[in-house]
């Protein structure tokens, strides 16, 4: 009986995933006239046949069934193929099955607040330049071990390596997934510098008395920048979300442009006040919501006019980006922003640039921000202002997206690697102590 309820409960668990994978390809592949890959068909085929084999084996060993059973010689060699099978499409079972929309950024379902790029004379030009034998070798090597679809590296104003897989290219509009909350405390450190928050320390209810009572509204700025509001505890398995349901509830309504709930309504539903603000680092996707709702508030702007007219702008962009917004107009600061490759490196280049100014406020607010404010746990023992610091060696600090999102810093080399991938292999993981091995190769370059 503990077997069988054991089987009963991995088959629960196989279809739950099934049905997301088939809504996937119902709801969106289909609809986006973008048909699933070969891997994804490899994928879906051999749990379905593995699943059959399973069941068969099951109602043999209880009678289940009245079915002639198949020889076991026979069984053992068709399970034995089904495995080996099984096992190398495993192995690209980790890419999302709904990968496309992501490297487009769910612009033709989601829907978006645009960030316009400003006048062509501001904006700020890449210049292509080949590296170093060793240097590609090397960035080779990270783009094929990781399955990445982009990956781009530069220095100064230099871009020095830009590869893509087949079908991704420089007009593709990859969402940034959580590296949208290092994004939004751009904008934060903005609103500060351009006098419309008053200060760090200062409570958020003051701006959104909608929160009064709430673990955000009583919390500063500071510590709900640095993950610490104490309403709920997380688990990074959801995400940065409460459970699995509301990961569920909100990650594919808001992609799908069909939320319409209030955020401010789902957190002080959720809240639950269960640690002092300030206290213990605790990754949560309404954090950073809460700090879109803020600028927002701050300055009398939806998030991405905002964006556009301080952040944006800067960069020197040469291209729209987008925020995913609600059917109330709000942004879902902590997932949602896409741009073109060639504008996430403008990004990182924007902010090594601002961070060596040392006499202007949002330098000065950079340098708290991308330097250790709390012990963390996730891709990195160390937190700033929803960035993470540390990351790896050789990588000062990055942002870091679900899925192989990527954007790496190194400070004294003037260095942005951006870094565009749609799995959740581990395997990505690795990927912020590149820049170790890469700052050593151009050392090395005459």
């Amino acid at each position: 009986m503990p077997c069988r309820r054991q089987h009963e409960a991995n088959q629960t668990g196989q279809n739950r995933l099934e049905g997301l994978l088939r809504e996937r390809v119902r709801g969106q592949w289909v609809r986006n006239h973008a048909l699933p890959s070969l891997k994804d068909l490899v994928f879906l085929v051999c749990q379905h046949m593995t699943n059959y084999f399973a069941k068969h084996n099951m109602t043999e060993k209880y009678g289940l069934s009245k079915r002639k059973k198949m020889s076991h010689q026979r069984t053992s060699r068709i399970q034995f193929f089904l495995m080996a099978v099984f096992f190398s499409a495993n192995i690209f079972a980790s890419e999302l099955p709904y990968g496309w929309l992501v490297t487009n950024g769910f612009r033709n379902n989601a829907k978006i607040g645009p960030v316009n790029p400003p006048p062509e004379s501001k904006r700020v030009p890449l210049k292509n330049v080949e590296a170093p034998e060793p240097t590609k070798r090397l960035l080779d090597d990270l783009f094929s071990r990781n399955n990445s679809k982009a990956l781009l590296v530069a220095q100064g104003s230099e871009l020095l390596y830009e590869k893509y897989s087949f079908g991704v290219g420089k007009r593709n509009t990859p969402l940034g997934y959580s590296m949208s909350k290092s994004l939004t405390s751009l904008a934060v450190g903005k609103a500060i510098c351009d006098g419309h928050i008053s200060s760090l320390d200062v409570p958020l209810k003051n701006y959104l008395p909608k929160l009064s009572g709430t673990s955000w509204g009583d919390a500063s700025v500071r510590n709900v920048l640095r993950m610490s509001s104490g309403a709920y505890l997380t688990s990074m398995q959801f995400n940065g979300h409460k459970n699995r349901e509301m990961e569920q509830f909100i990650g594919s309504a808001i992609s799908d442009g069909k939320m319409n709930t209030d955020f401010i309504e789902l957190m002080i539903k959720s809240d639950e006040k269960s640690f002092e603000p300030g206290k213990i680092f605790n990754y949560s996707n309404f954090d950073t919501v809460a700090l879109g709702l803020l600028v927002q508030a701050a300055t009398g702007m939806p998030l991405n006019q905002y964006f556009e007219k301080s952040v944006w702008a800067d960069a020197g962009a040469e291209s729209q980006g987008a925020w995913f917004i609600n059917g109330k107009d709000q942004t879902s600061t902590y997932n949602g922003f896409s741009a073109r490759p060639h504008d996430w490196i403008r990004i990182g280049l924007m902010v090594l640039r601002e961070l060596k100014d040392d006499s202007s406020c949002f330098g000065k607010y950079l340098k708290e921000a991308t330097k250790k404010q709390i012990n963390s746990w996730g891709p990195s023992s160390e937190y700033g202002f929803q960035i993470w610091t540390q990351c790896g060696r050789g990588t000062d600090f990055c942002f870091v997206g679900f899925g192989g999102q990527y954007l790496l810093f190194n400070v004294e080399r003037n260095l942005v690697l951006y870094h565009h991938a749609t799995t959740t292999s581990p395997i990505v993981w690795g990927t912020p102590s590149i820049m170790g091995p890469l700052v050593n190769a151009l050392k090395q370059d005459p």
